[in-house]
């Protein structure tokens, strides 16, 4: 598998009449970091002398860009003359360059099969390293078919040869049974051993374990120490772990200074949990000393990573900075959009973001900003809220009283909203304010009144009435509606549900002539 053409780099003049020079001075060059000498003999040792050791180094420091500049494709092709004689660090190397190259730029393609070729070669040979790889294209199923027992099988081989990465995927697979049986013992020695060795991740993962006693006995002063270790030697998950740590008091006394070291260097390292934890203590000023102006950029830069829980108490704590002008001028409009970028993020408007926007609304504050329809969400998710958690009267009956004003002004969110909070408390208004909605042509009214009229609550029950309801539903786009109207169909006859669709019928084609059908 050579080039077509040999590279035409490192064509320096050479002395046939000189004999090349011999690897101790190679060595010693090397040591004293004269590449130039290094590239220059190796060269002449490769070409002259031929030894596969000679065409591996030099494969070797044109792929690092040693002595001249990087040319991957001459690199190709010695380490190809040296894996053909049974080198096997050439054969290794090789394999990965296959495995890492994104595209035949610079003469060398992707090519995972060559590369699982030659890892298996080397691998048969007892080299740690190309077994730890042959275990993970087995168990991703790269360049060789899936095959959990052999990824298994060369894990346990590499670990068994020290290999510490192979060691840490070992003990993964003891954990999560992938390839053998689970042995939760057997996990434990394996993750030991990785992380004595001074693996990150390892070392990580078992202060997680001794930390919470899960698969191994508590012990939260060694949980610490592992901790402290992996973070010490750059494994970013610890250093966020162990500056939320120092700041919350977590299994050792609070350290202002040590929170705010890890934590800072997980936010230098683009980590959106330690930027979202710094910036928080940041603003609230409880163990860290209170720095909006530091805190408003990490906020930022979180909030604007996209969807998610961290995303939206970032924007929530933006939005709650803008709106009592909080290291700024206050800007309600600002905090309105943060609110609901806040929403949007968590996917929910009874959140956090939602109540403070229901509680904008029922007090008039977003009033001339948006049209109510806009607001029903949010004091409908309040008015849930205060319900199920008991808060207080005055404010449960403001945004029932809220919803009730809308509802009563024809506005058909909120007829369809108050409806369904009175569902479990007075049903058979609940019916008639979702019938309003319905008639009116709010979906999910339609599709509650269709559940009403299946359950017998607030309205007698008539599978007809029910089953045209969810009809109308369905049409209009709700898949809940859909269901349920199959679940109702099973208990009715045909000429039940003749008559429910005839029903719908008749209010699509009001609809349509701009009137209304019962």
């Amino acid at each position: 598998m050579e080039p077509a053409q040999q590279s035409t780099a490192d064509t320096s003049p050479r002395r046939p009449e000189t004999p090349p020079p011999g690897m101790d001075e190679i060595e010693a060059a090397w040591a004293a970091g004269d590449f130039v000498f290094v590239r220059q003999g190796l060269k002449r040792q490769a070409e002259e002398m031929g030894t596969p050791f000679a065409q591996y180094r030099y494969g070797r420091v044109l792929l690092e860009g040693r002595g001249g500049p990087r040319d991957l494709a001459a690199a190709q092709l010695w380490l190809e003359r040296a894996a053909a004689q049974n080198q096997v660090a050439a054969s290794v190397l090789l394999a990965r360059l296959y495995l890492s190259a994104s595209s035949s730029a610079g003469g060398v393609a992707r090519d995972p099969g060559r590369a699982a070729v030659l890892f298996r070669a080397a691998a048969a040979r007892g080299n740690g390293e190309a077994q730890y790889y042959l275990g993970l294209l087995y168990g991703k199923g790269v360049g060789v078919a899936a095959d959990p027992v052999a990824a298994f099988t060369w894990l346990q081989a590499a670990a068994e040869t020290g290999h510490v990465a192979a060691q840490f995927e070992l003990s993964r697979a003891f954990a999560r049974g992938q390839g053998t049986e689970m042995n939760t013992q057997k996990a434990s020695r394996w993750i030991q051993e990785a992380a004595a060795a001074g693996h990150g991740e390892a070392q990580f993962y078992l202060a997680y374990a001794l930390d919470s006693g899960q698969g191994m006995r508590q012990n939260r002063a060694e949980a610490l120490n592992w901790l402290l270790r992996s973070a010490e030697g750059g494994f970013l998950l610890s250093q966020v772990a162990l500056g939320k740590k120092y700041l919350k008091g977590d299994g050792i006394a609070p350290n202002p200074g040590e929170a705010l070291r890890w934590l800072g260097q997980g936010a230098q390292a683009g980590n959106l949990e330690a930027m979202l934890v710094l910036g928080l203590a940041l603003l609230e000023g409880e163990v860290l000393a209170a720095n909006p102006q530091q805190a408003r950029p990490l906020l930022e830069e979180v909030a604007a990573a996209g969807a998610g829980q961290g995303q939206a108490r970032a924007s929530y704590a933006l939005a709650t900075m803008a709106e009592q002008g909080i290291g700024q001028s206050a800007d309600l409009q600002q905090a309105v959009k943060l609110y609901r970028q806040a929403t949007a993020q968590q996917q929910r408007q009874d959140g956090p973001a939602g109540q403070r926007l229901g509680q904008l609304a029922i007090t008039g504050r977003l009033d001339g900003m948006m049209a109510p329809h806009r607001m029903v969400p949010w004091v409908a998710g309040l008015a849930q809220q205060t319900n199920e958690n008991d808060a207080t009267e005055a404010g449960h009956m403001a945004a029932v009283a809220w919803l009730r004003k809308q509802a009563e002004a024809d506005l058909r969110p909120a007829q369809s909203a108050l409806g369904q909070w009175l569902i479990a408390g007075d049903p058979a208004e609940a019916a008639q304010w979702l019938r309003r909605a319905a008639e009116a042509g709010e979906t999910e009214a339609q599709h509650q009144l269709g559940r009403l009229y299946i359950q017998g609550s607030g309205v007698a029950q008539d599978y007809v009435s029910a089953h045209k309801w969810l009809n109308v539903a369905a049409a209009g786009g709700s898949s809940a509606a859909l269901e349920t109207r199959a679940v109702v169909a099973d208990l009715m006859t045909p000429d039940q549900v003749a008559t429910a669709q005839s029903a719908a019928r008749r209010f699509f084609d009001a609809a349509a002539a701009g009137g209304a059908s019962r």
